[in-house]
Protein backbone atom coordinates (compact mmCIF):
# COMPACT_ATOMS: atom_id res chain seq x y z
CA UNK A 1 0.00 0.00 0.00
CA UNK A 2 1.28 3.44 -0.64
CA UNK A 3 1.69 6.26 1.77
CA UNK A 4 -1.39 8.30 0.45
CA UNK A 5 -3.50 5.23 0.71
CA UNK A 6 -2.33 4.67 4.46
CA UNK A 7 -3.18 8.33 5.18
CA UNK A 8 -6.60 8.60 3.53
CA UNK A 9 -9.05 9.95 5.42
CA UNK A 10 -12.84 8.55 5.44
CA UNK A 11 -15.37 11.52 4.40
CA UNK A 12 -16.84 11.79 8.24
CA UNK A 13 -12.84 12.03 9.48
CA UNK A 14 -12.78 14.96 7.56
CA UNK A 15 -15.09 16.77 8.40
CA UNK A 16 -15.13 15.92 12.19
CA UNK A 17 -11.35 17.28 12.36
CA UNK A 18 -12.30 20.76 10.18
CA UNK A 19 -15.47 21.02 12.56
CA UNK A 20 -13.05 20.24 15.62
CA UNK A 21 -10.47 22.93 14.10
CA UNK A 22 -13.06 25.06 13.79
CA UNK A 23 -14.72 25.43 16.81
CA UNK A 24 -11.09 25.28 18.46
CA UNK A 25 -9.85 28.58 16.54
CA UNK A 26 -9.99 31.88 18.95
CA UNK A 27 -11.70 34.08 16.89
CA UNK A 28 -14.36 31.85 15.51
CA UNK A 29 -18.08 32.70 16.75
CA UNK A 30 -18.58 29.40 19.29
CA UNK A 31 -22.32 29.89 18.90
CA UNK A 32 -22.28 29.64 15.19
CA UNK A 33 -19.75 27.33 14.76
CA UNK A 34 -21.26 24.96 16.88
CA UNK A 35 -24.08 25.13 14.56
CA UNK A 36 -22.43 24.45 11.70
CA UNK A 37 -20.59 21.40 13.11
CA UNK A 38 -24.12 19.78 14.04
CA UNK A 39 -25.94 20.66 11.25
CA UNK A 40 -23.52 20.41 8.31
CA UNK A 41 -19.96 19.41 8.66
CA UNK A 42 -21.73 15.84 8.74
CA UNK A 43 -20.97 12.96 6.54
CA UNK A 44 -24.45 11.91 6.17
CA UNK A 45 -26.91 15.56 6.35
CA UNK A 46 -30.17 14.96 5.70
CA UNK A 47 -31.92 16.25 2.96
CA UNK A 48 -33.29 19.20 5.94
CA UNK A 49 -29.91 19.78 6.78
CA UNK A 50 -29.93 23.09 4.84
CA UNK A 51 -33.02 23.96 6.72
CA UNK A 52 -32.35 22.52 10.23
CA UNK A 53 -28.92 24.83 10.01
CA UNK A 54 -30.94 28.13 8.91
CA UNK A 55 -33.15 27.76 11.78
CA UNK A 56 -31.00 27.56 14.50
CA UNK A 57 -29.37 30.63 13.31
CA UNK A 58 -31.97 32.34 12.61
CA UNK A 59 -32.48 31.22 16.44
CA UNK A 60 -29.37 32.81 17.43
CA UNK A 61 -29.38 35.27 15.61
CA UNK A 62 -33.09 36.21 17.40
CA UNK A 63 -31.35 35.75 20.68
CA UNK A 64 -29.05 38.24 20.30
CA UNK A 65 -30.77 40.75 18.71
CA UNK A 66 -33.23 40.54 21.39
CA UNK A 67 -33.17 43.46 24.11
CA UNK A 68 -31.08 42.59 27.36
CA UNK A 69 -32.60 43.80 30.32
CA UNK A 70 -31.05 46.38 32.05
CA UNK A 71 -30.18 45.93 35.49
CA UNK A 72 -32.07 47.12 38.36
CA UNK A 73 -34.90 47.75 35.76
CA UNK A 74 -37.36 45.31 38.01
CA UNK A 75 -36.32 46.67 41.51
CA UNK A 76 -39.15 49.92 41.09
Amino acid sequence: MDEASENAETPSEFLDALASKLTAEADIDSPLAAILKTHILIAAAPDNAVANAKAAILALAATRAAPKPEEGADDK
